[in-house]
């Protein structure tokens, strides 16, 4: 879910977001490093990024000026082709960039300079979004292992379309919040790092607001007659060891995030006032008889709102149209919004706020939040994400998300809780952060009615009911999907039954009525399911097998790997599954011989319970599985690990019931 570029640091494809160009034309420092990083030295090292260097220079306008150089030795035949081509991203509307050069560095001595010929300024590939960026892609001369290239760039301005398309030359580099500054540096990265500095030199009327993350870093401050320098630096930096599921790399790895900005409340005041300033809310006669429309005959002030909502999500599609000068942190105009009846994230919230304010509900602002990761205290822009706050008490905001909610009951998405955010509103906000859904908000019930026959066949109905994150994507599993597809999904689901079951009837509610719980039936046969003995029958209960499992409803499965893990794990939202699976028996059944069931698994993560018994000549299963936290701490993985394992665990478990036992 994209709705707002931003510039991001640290990786190769950004590499004109930072740098330091390479001091003096002597290369025999640079040849003395490469010498000393070998593949015996980096043992499963594809490349070692031998220096990373750079330097910032800030004008008091806020103008950056950026130069970077970064020297990385390639030690295998994967590491050349990882650097035979290199990508550097830019926006004209907002940010120069230049490759100042390229060397090549042989194993033998040699050293080739490439030709600027071999930089190319193209168009970057687009798809939803198109806002007109550009990429400079480097061609690189066939690289041996052993050999290193060194990539010395410069860039000004910002990697995202902000305010300003005119005056000066340099007026359009400018950010938007003029006359200050923010960064967020990583320290580590894919490839080992044998040094990496960064380097900021502002007016001594501009100090940072800093602070280190994830880790330790080497900083230090020092004082020119005209100008604050602050420099942080690492040595000897691991490549990351990649974990399945793992939040995201500013969460996990060192990093530095800086700004000039004093606070937050300055930061809302100017989000606030640059939208307010281009009369981004204002609605025409033509926006005020939509919302009256939409509103008509609703009672209460929520009622009202949810309506507004449900049009603004279905109305404007996610296409991100560039409406020129204000792109970027400017919200499109309601105006230009209900016309064209497209945008990104920021663009509908915007519609909605318009549709709000001519509803009457005057005190509704944007807010910046960032999908899929926390905000660090410090008032640098980390955002990707925009929503909508309304007064609905004194200093009591609620939010609403209209890209989230084009088909689904919630009005906030349960896949951001907790969630820093801030509110752009002419008092000044401070960073906020909604509270965490507990894991019966996104339930999945699953409940099965089933027969078994003398010949061990089984016919069942199963109904799947679920809440806020987990319903909504079983939603979008029907709407976004044609209807043989659909049915194609869950013919799929019920062959983790057995591979001969048939889907014989599938049906589910109204999923654009947004007012009523979803529901999908599902009607299953399976001819010859248990297997008959002469004492009695030996079958898996239907709803162990976890019909649903998916990268997106059931995403911590793929985040159990191994015993121990380093970093936290990232999951889309708390859950719990509740499965009640009742199997009627022929008659004279009536004793459970055997069904392993794992033990009961509980702490801070999560949670796992089974327990089967005979119920009147039928087989009762019942199992709850909880999902505590959207973040699992690495701290908690083994109480994790083991509640998820459980989990699968009864999958493969089979019970074997015999006749007797009841009257």
């Amino acid at each position: 879910m994209h709705v707002m570029k931003r510039a991001l640091l640290g990786g190769l494809l950004l590499a004109l977001s930072a740098g330091l160009a390479w001091a003096g034309t002597d290369r025999g420092p640079t040849l003395e490093a490469l010498k000393a990083v070998t593949a015996e030295k980096y043992p499963g090292a594809d490349a070692v990024v031998v220096l990373d260097e750079t330097r910032v220079n800030v004008e008091e306008s806020g103008l950056s000026h950026v130069e970077r150089t970064q020297l990385v030795k390639v030690l295998t035949e994967k590491g050349a082709a990882q650097y035979a081509t290199l990508r550097f991203d830019y926006d004209p509307a907002s940010s120069w960039a230049e490759v100042r050069g390229l060397t090549v560095f042989r194993e033998n001595g040699t050293v080739e300079e490439v030709p600027a010929g071999r930089v190319s300024d193209l168009p970057q590939p687009q798809f939803m979004i198109y806002w007109g960026p550009r990429m400079k892609v480097a061609s690189v001369p066939k690289l041996n292992p052993g050999d290193a290239v060194e990539i010395r760039t410069y860039s000004k301005g910002f990697v995202i379309a902000y305010l300003g398309d005119g005056g000066p030359e340099d007026e359009r580099y400018i950010p938007p919040m003029r006359g200050h500054f923010y960064d967020v540096v990583l320290f580590q990265g894919d490839a080992p790092i044998v040094k990496k500095t960064y380097t900021v030199r502002l007016p001594r009327d501009k100090p940072l607001k800093a602070r280190v993350y994830n880790g330790e870093l080497f900083g230090e401050t020092s004082f020119e007659k005209d100008a604050l320098v602050y420099r942080w630096w690492k040595e000897n930096v691991p490549a990351v060891k990649r974990e399945p599921r793992m939040v995201e790399d500013t969460d996990a790895l060192p990093k530095v995030v800086l700004a000039t900005v004093p606070d937050w409340p300055e930061k809302s005041r100017w989000f606030f006032h640059v939208n307010e300033d281009a009369d981004t809310f204002a609605f025409t006669d033509e926006i005020k008889a939509k919302a009256d429309e939409i509103t008509r005959g609703l009672k209460t002030d929520e009622e009202k709102r949810l309506a507004l909502l449900a049009w603004t999500a279905r109305q404007i599609r996610y296409s991100g149209i560039s409406m020129g000068k204000g792109e970027g942190y400017t919200l499109h105009p309601g105006t230009m919004d209900f016309h064209d009846r497209a945008g990104v994230c920021k663009d509908i919230a915007g519609m909605l706020i318009t549709l709000f304010r001519a509803a009457g509900f005057k005190n509704t602002y944007p807010a910046m939040t960032m999908a899929g990761a926390r905000v660090e205290d410090i008032p640098a822009d980390q955002f990707n994400h925009c929503v909508v706050a309304t007064e609905i008490a004194p200093n009591e905001y609620k939010l609403y998300d209209p890209t989230w909610c084009p088909f689904s009951r919630e009005v906030w998405s349960s896949a951001e809780k907790p969630q820093n955010y801030v509110i752009g509103s002419p008092r000044g906000e401070v960073l906020m952060e909604t509270p965490p859904a507990p894991p019966s908000d996104n339930f999945v019930k699953v409940v099965s009615r089933g027969t078994l026959n003398e010949k061990g066949d089984l016919s069942a109905v199963i109904t799947v009911t679920a809440g806020a994150y987990s319903e909504t994507n079983l939603v979008w599993a029907v709407v976004n999907s044609p209807a043989a597809d659909v049915r194609y999904g869950f013919e799929q689901a019920v062959a983790r039954i057995s591979p001969a079951a048939r889907l014989t009837d599938l049906s589910y509610t109204d999923p654009v009525d947004v007012t009523h719980p979803f529901r999908i039936t599902l009607k299953v046969e399976v001819p010859g399911y248990a297997l008959v003995t002469p004492k009695g029958m030996v079958f898996g209960p239907p709803l162990s097998r976890n019909l649903l499992e998916g990268r997106r409803l059931t995403d911590f499965v793929y985040a159990v790997k191994g015993k121990e893990r380093t970093y936290d794990i990232f999951l889309r939202a708390t859950r719990e599954f509740v499965y009640e699976d009742r199997i009627a028996l022929p008659k004279g059944y009536g004793r459970l011989v055997s069904y392993d069931i794992p033990a009961k698994v509980d702490g801070p993560a999560a949670a796992f319970e089974a327990e089967a018994r005979m119920d009147d000549g039928a087989f009762l299963l019942k199992e709850r599985l909880s999902v505590k936290k959207k973040i699992v701490p690495a701290a908690e993985y083994d109480n994790f690990r083991k509640a998820v394992e459980s989990w699968k665990t009864l999958a493969q478990a089979f019970a074997a019931v015999e006749k007797g036992g009841r009257p």
